[in-house]
């Protein structure tokens, strides 16, 4: 495993569900940029099997692969569309970690190194709240888009569909509260929509990625 320490730093030095949310969404994005990095990859993430498995952080003595700040941190100890069980079992310290009830909007926060990844961006506590609605609301109107009455989404709203049923109005109200006024936000609200169609993720390595 590549492992980057991060020192001054314990588990339980952010009191505040804005500070741990924005530290460990730093942490994520720093490490699979450096494990990109590290590696040498040139085309995607995939050339190296269980690459999120493979980079982790070592933060007051525990240690956490980016798939479990994703998941079992970020997402409140749940399992990536990947695997059936949680990160973190019973007995595990890292357990306390997980940010419980988890913000769907850190989905467009993490940049996992693809083309289909929001921006990558710094995030402070401090503003947080506008930061995650910016991107949210950012991604939402480039991404989501009509053909015929089917609406189409990135796959990552496929992937992480629970966290999105959880949003009051579940994911139409999701979309609703972040969509700008316009033909995809009128048709969902009307409710004329059939369906919804995927789009595949873009898992060529991002342009920032790019190296001389």
């Amino acid at each position: 495993m590549i492992l980057k320490e991060i020192s001054g730093v314990t588990v339980d030095t952010f009191a505040m569900r804005g500070e741990r949310l924005a530290f460990w969404i730093n942490t994520y994005n720093a490490l699979v940029a450096d494990g990109i990095a590290a590696l040498g990859l040139r085309h995607s993430v995939w050339e190296v099997p269980d690459f999120f498995q493979r980079i982790g952080c070592r933060v007051g003595g525990l240690t956490f692969t980016a798939d479990e700040i994703e998941h079992g941190v970020l997402r409140g100890n749940r399992p990536s569309p990947l695997s059936a069980a949680v990160p973190f079992a019973e007995g595990d310290a890292r357990r306390a970690c997980a940010i419980v009830p988890p913000d769907p909007r850190v989905h467009f926060a993490l940049n996992c190194g693809a083309r289909s990844c929001p921006s990558v961006r710094t995030y402070d506590a401090r503003r947080l709240e506008a930061q995650l609605d910016e991107v949210t609301r950012a991604f939402v109107n480039r991404e989501a888009a009509l053909q015929g009455d089917v609406l189409v989404l990135p796959e990552i709203f496929k992937w992480f569909r629970a966290d999105f049923d959880e949003y009051p109005g579940g994911l139409d109200g999701f979309l609703s509260a972040y969509l700008d006024d316009g033909v995809v936000r009128r048709a969902l609200r009307a409710g004329r929509l059939v369906g919804v169609a995927y789009r595949p993720w873009d898992w060529r390595l991002a342009a920032w990625t790019e190296r001389a």
